[in-house]
């Protein structure tokens, strides 16, 4: 659909947040280019016992997983409740001191440090080594 709507408009489709991770970790795109990405998407999180975030950690060296999609939040966390909300929403309402960590179950999970002012987004590529 993606290419018919790019023909339509002439415009070629913005990218997804999984292909924007994706190529973030391959060194394409940077991340001023994964943050507006980030922002716009759709992500999804593990549904917490009270409403809230399921986080892993303390505050100050905790992450709340993040998802690209239903299928990566089975991936990584197994069949859990989640929910769904916008990259911006979600940056509003994160907690100080925990950083995300965006599609922890797949090759090249990224860490995403959210920064006190503009909210940019600083990003580690996690790698196993070979």
């Amino acid at each position: 659909m993606g290419s018919i709507l790019g023909r339509m408009t002439g415009r070629a489709p913005a990218p997804t947040l999984g292909d924007a991770v994706r190529d973030a970790a391959a060194g394409v795109v940077g991340p001023a280019d994964l943050h507006a990405a980030f922002v716009g998407a759709t992500v999804y999180c593990q549904r917490g016992p009270a409403p809230g975030f399921r986080a892993l950690g303390s505050p100050g060296a905790g992450v709340v997983p993040v998802f690209t999609s239903p299928e990566q939040v089975a991936l990584g966390l197994g069949t859990v409740a989640w929910f769904s909300l916008t990259g911006a929403e979600l940056l509003d309402l994160l907690p100080d001191g925990y950083d995300l960590v965006l599609d922890i179950g797949c090759a090249t999970p990224l860490r995403l440090r959210p920064a006190a002012l503009g909210r940019r987004l600083l990003v580690e590529v996690g790698r196993e080594p070979p």
